[in-house]
């Protein structure tokens, strides 16, 4: 595939198009021969025959209208996909991806501050999961995406990302609870605890990165198998008393009938990045971007 050129494409698709080689170098402004020649090439590394030689009107073969009408596709979804990154510049627009599973203050901040400098920025808040998010990144189909660390193996690995909020977990539980009175939690306590995590398939890395964040304190956690997607949720069910949660502080407004308990050894970090593809060329993402690295904790 390497050896075929977007050049050689066009100019199969402007052949069939003008009916013969003399109109069709015509109207690419090159010379007969060249285009001859390119013709050639493409048959060559194709291994095919694409045009009937000696034929007194032009005349593609089966597999000659074959390349063509797949070229023709091809070049329009290209010509369709400049026209989309053009219309989107013009529009000034930003489709940015958030946490469908957890609310962060310090991306309520950043938003709110880029909306204040780019008031003639059109915002598209998209909510999806980690996994979800990975897919749209990877595709182009949003222009950044908020996600939990470690990410989904499904993203890109030429993703660019900026740190945007990092904090230990905690536990979190009702106040009425026994443990709530103590000043830290050790494993002998969580041992005790059932713990409820939003569904893996919601962010597989970022649940398995929890999972082994508590056995590496030599206990095996009794998890709670619930179908809530959200951070608030989790904090309903624990203030209900169906179990512990985990989080951090700065990632979401507490209950106020919940207390968060730090534990020793510490819980891992809970950390937020914002990430975004490199061959992405709007405008309004650089801007957004300079917007975000003010308020890194890198800056």
């Amino acid at each position: 595939m390497r050896r075929i050129s977007l050049r050689q494409l066009i100019y199969l698709v402007e052949l069939k198009r003008c009916g013969g080689f003399g109109r069709a170098a015509q109207a690419l402004a090159i010379s007969q021969p060249t285009l001859s020649h390119q013709i050639a090439q493409l048959e060559a590394t194709l291994g095919v025959t694409l045009v009937e030689r000696g034929a007194r009107l032009l005349r593609l073969t089966a597999e000659g209208e074959l390349v063509a009408g797949r070229a023709s596709r091809i070049l329009g979804l290209l010509d369709e996909t400049i026209d989309l990154l053009n219309s989107r510049d013009e529009r000034k627009e930003l489709r940015i991806g958030i946490p469908s599973y957890m609310s962060y203050p310090a991306v309520t901040e950043l938003l709110a501050s880029f909306r204040e400098t780019a008031k003639d920025v059109q915002l598209f808040l998209i909510e999806m999961t980690a996994e979800q998010m990975s897919d749209k990144l990877n595709q182009g189909e949003i222009d950044a995406g908020f996600l939990s660390l470690p990410t989904p193996d499904r993203l890109l690995d030429e993703m660019q990302s900026l740190p945007i909020w990092e904090a230990p977990y905690l536990i979190c539980l009702p106040k009425r609870h026994p443990f709530a009175a103590k000043p830290v939690l050790h494993p002998e306590d969580l041992e005790q605890l059932d713990i409820v995590l939003a569904p893996r398939e919601y962010h597989r890395a970022h649940y398995d990165h929890q999972l082994e964040a508590l056995c590496a304190l030599g206990i095996v956690p009794r998890i709670v198998h619930a179908d809530v997607a959200t951070t608030q949720s989790q904090m309903a069910l624990t203030a209900a008393g169906v179990g512990a949660c985990l989080l951090s502080e700065g990632a979401n407004p507490i209950l106020s009938e919940l207390v968060l308990k730090k534990t020793e050894p510490a819980l891992c970090s809970h950390r937020l990045a914002l990430f975004w593809p490199p061959a992405d060329r709007n405008s309004v993402l650089e801007r957004f971007v300079a917007k975000a690295r003010l308020r890194s904790p890198q800056s």
